[in-house]
């Protein structure tokens, strides 16, 4: 498809905006596509059922004790993993009205839970954070079942390969690492140090996220180009690598060097690239950009601090979480401080314009062909 093709079959729409009184940090769709969940900066996972037309808030998950920060579901079921940033890891059966923790490993890290990623077949659950440590549980019974040693900085993101075979994980200083389920150990790396910095003695950037394409034969490394210290001052990017020979393709870069990190991005069944991006307040866009392109074909500026995207099982919708930090030096404005609060934007796209394939053909309404 031409990128004019694309906008017109896929510039997504708002719908609705859920709005919370807490910052979250991100927003996810179950596999049943009958939720959504978000991780509260309140040590909450807030629920809507979304199954109709009117979203409809439910009881949150309770038991985390800090921010929750990275959540993931299992990949044919709406079993739910959550984790914190003083490092647990808790396992829920999220479509139950009142849920209680299956397990939880008060300790999964020894520090912060940066990502969360569940292998394709279910059985495994990977955490990566803070302490260097990339560790891998049970999804059963939450025991520990690998740990991913030889990482020298924080880890900040993890994900399967699709044949379940290969883990990677990311790293502050660009480095992505390539590890064998098999045999827990180091295959290869991968070099995306334009995703850091040391800037004014401070490390700046890192690899935010990771995402592989269905076929599993590109690998998204997405963050921030050259980051600079201070206020987040870098180009917001996407990196693009051939799987099979490690090489990078592409640099997706979208927006001038205030729009902070790209946070979270993935592949559309389509087969382009989806990627948001924030910094400092009303800063960041959301932005869809076909593989080979030269450019993205469509950019949002209308949807600022986005911190995560989350598209839905049937692919004609997608959330996408917001946050609202109305005092981002810390500074009060009045007598009064003024916590951070959320939205999230639930955003559709336009119906195909082909009749479906099932559909019977009226052959009596066919208009003869004209004569050349």
């Amino acid at each position: 498809m031409t990128d004019e093709e694309l906008l017109k079959a896929y510039e997504p729409k708002p719908t609705k905006t859920l709005e919370h009184n807490r910052q979250v940090w991100c927003a996810r769709y179950s596999p049943s596509g009958k939720l959504l969940v978000a991780g509260g900066y309140d040590g909450l996972v807030h629920r809507w059922d979304v199954s109709a037309a009117e979203p409809k808030l439910l009881t949150p998950l309770a038991g985390h004790h800090a921010w929750v920060q990275a959540l993931a579901f299992h990949p044919k079921e709406d079993r739910l993993f959550s984790s914190d940033s003083w490092g647990q890891l808790s396992a829920w059966q999220a479509g139950e009205e009142s849920p209680k923790p299956l397990w939880n490993v008060p300790q999964a890290l020894g520090g912060w839970i940066r990502d969360v990623a569940v292998s394709p077949d279910g059985t495994r659950v990977a955490v990566a954070g803070n302490d260097a440590a990339v560790k891998i549980y049970n999804t059963t019974d939450g025991k520990l079942a690998q740990s991913l040693d030889g990482h020298p900085d924080d880890v900040f993101s993890v994900a399967w390969h699709p044949d379940g075979k290969s883990l990677v994980t990311g790293d502050l200083r660009g480095i992505i690492r390539q590890f064998s389920v098999e045999s827990g150990k180091e295959v290869r790396k991968l070099e995306a140090k334009v995703l850091y910095q040391l800037d004014r003695l401070q490390d700046c950037g890192g690899v935010r996220k990771l995402a592989f394409s269905a076929d599993g034969a590109t690998l998204l490394a997405a963050g921030q180009k050259t980051p600079g210290g201070g206020f987040a001052v870098g180009l917001p990017a996407v990196l693009l690598f051939d799987w099979e020979s490690g090489k990078l393709k592409q640099e997706m870069q979208v927006g001038d060097n205030q729009q902070g990190f790209v946070y979270d991005t993935l592949f559309h069944p389509a087969g382009f690239v989806m990627a948001v991006s924030c910094a400092m307040p009303n800063t960041g866009n959301v932005w869809f950009w076909q593989p080979g392109a030269a450019k993205a074909f469509f950019i949002s500026k209308g949807l600022p601090n986005g911190r995560s995207l989350s598209l839905h099982t049937e692919g004609k919708r997608m959330a996408m979480a917001v946050s609202v930090a109305q005092n981002a030096n810390g500074k009060p404005k009045g007598e009064v401080y003024n916590g951070g609060s959320a939205k999230i934007h639930l955003l559709e796209f336009p119906a195909p314009a082909e009749p479906a394939k099932d559909a019977p053909k009226d052959e009596a309404k066919k208009e003869p062909a004209k004569a050349s």
